[in-house]
């Protein structure tokens, strides 16, 4: 999950900002929203705040409530920084260093990556100004999603259509295997989050004398069962010099990959950049990190109903607490994860972690304490929560000429308990 904050310009394209907000929120990111003032004339704050269910800011000098002043904060916060729809006017503010409103000062404050989705007519797009501007931006290392070819609102057919909101989603979710606000630290040593990198055709060349650098392209070649292409090696180069992996380690992890049928440049950049954050170094901890994603990290997921997909980090980051540094049992994870499918009935990662940590501040750590737990629990009849809707439930009824039904409380008390003891295994 990332911390997102999404800057929305003037223009038609304004309509697909909302529809890229309600996806992101959709698949568990925080997203903070800046609209200029020409936008909210193509879609409310509101609609923006109802779908990310955050505070949308638009007006710099505002009454200020929290300690932090908001265009820092803002700018500190973000994972990514989206802008969609960009106009040529914010593109020209950012290419030039102006800040002047609220989205174009917090740009100026961050450094985190940033993504921008032009839209705009199509002579204005090809103006030479225009396409000097971004050429400039994107040497300063600002990341495009190209405009696609259409019929715009102006009724001219060219491009300058802002990106399809599926395509820059696919974009943002390129740096969701690191945390642009959080460092590794691992042997006393901070180790900062990559940013991205990109090697020219001379530069790899010239890393070839290293015999290091040679051993790791054949190493990858062997495995991938082909020649390496150009923009492979610039990846590999990137993993191997700015991630900082050791060649074990990319050849445990380039292994792994292709034994889980994933080829991808982008599936195996991922994997190496969250290699990286997590600090492997060898290895033997590559293998052991391998393991417990093959073995306990999937049990969990299907413990939890998730058995179709791979975990995101924030799901890793609580399930390697609880194995590594809690120490709780498989046994007591496992109990944890049906008792949250049997309470909220879904995956639920913090209802989860609540349960365990109420079960840690009791001092219970095997699972015949919590069948004890959940007996005295269900017991006690004043605090059975299935029993009082029971009694609502058959309470007389005002205007009906025939008797309520009745139950026999003790009976459905003993199922409760039966059933609680088939999930304990008993």
């Amino acid at each position: 999950m990332l911390n997102i904050v999404l800057g929305i310009t003037g223009s038609v394209a304004a309509y697909k900002a909302a529809e890229l907000a309600n996806l992101l929120a959709k698949q568990g990111d925080t997203v903070d929203t800046i609209m200029t003032n020409a936008a909210t004339k193509f879609v409310t704050p509101l609609l923006l705040q109802s779908l990310t269910k955050r505070r949308v800011y638009t007006e710099m000098f505002e009454t200020i409530i929290y300690e932090d002043i908001r265009h820092i904060s803002l700018a500190q916060r973000a994972d990514v920084f989206v802008i969609a729809p960009a106009s040529a006017n914010i593109i020209g503010k950012i290419a030039n260093g102006i800040a002047d409103d609220m989205l174009s000062t917090v740009v100026m404050a961050t450094k985190s990556p940033v993504i921008i989705c032009p839209a705009m007519n199509t002579a204005m797009y090809e103006n030479p100004i225009v396409q000097a501007n971004i050429k400039k931006l994107e040497a300063y290392g600002y990341h495009f999603v190209d405009p696609k070819e259409s019929r715009l609102a102006c009724g001219d057919v060219g491009k300058g259509s802002m990106a399809d909101v599926a395509d820059i989603v696919a974009k943002i979710n390129e740096f969701s295997t690191s945390s642009s606000k959080e460092a590794i630290i691992k042997n006393d040593e901070v180790k900062p989050i990559i940013k991205e990198v990109s090697y020219t055709i001379e530069e790899v060349e010239r890393h070839l004398q290293n015999p290091n650098v040679r051993v790791l392209f054949e190493m990858a070649e062997e495995i991938l069962g082909k020649p390496l292409q150009e923009r492979e090696r610039q990846m590999f180069l990137e993993i191997y010099l700015d991630m900082g992996l050791e060649i074990d380690v990319i050849e445990f992890l380039l292994q792994y990959c292709v034994d889980n049928g994933k080829k991808a440049n982008n599936y195996i950049k991922s994997v190496a950049q969250n290699w990286a954050e997590r600090g492997i170094a060898d290895a033997d901890e590559a293998e052991e990190y391998i393991r417990l994603f093959n073995n306990e990290y999937r049990n969990i997921m299907r413990w939890l109903g998730n058995s179709g997909r791979e975990p995101i980090n924030k799901e890793i980051e609580y399930m390697q607490r609880w194995i590594k540094e809690d120490g709780y049992s498989m046994q007591i994870i496992q109990l944890a994860c049906e008792k949250t499918i049997i309470n909220k009935a879904t995956a639920n990662f913090p209802y989860a972690d609540g349960i365990l940590n109420k079960w840690r501040k009791q001092n219970i750590t095997t699972p015949e304490q919590i069948e004890v737990l959940e007996k005295q629990y269900f017991e006690d009849k004043e605090i059975n929560p299935f029993k009082r809707k029971i009694e609502k439930a058959v309470q007389p009824r005002r205007f009906q000429n025939f008797k309520g039904r009745t139950y026999d409380h003790e009976r459905l008390a003993q199922l409760e308990r039966e059933y609680v003891d088939r999930k304990l295994g008993k």
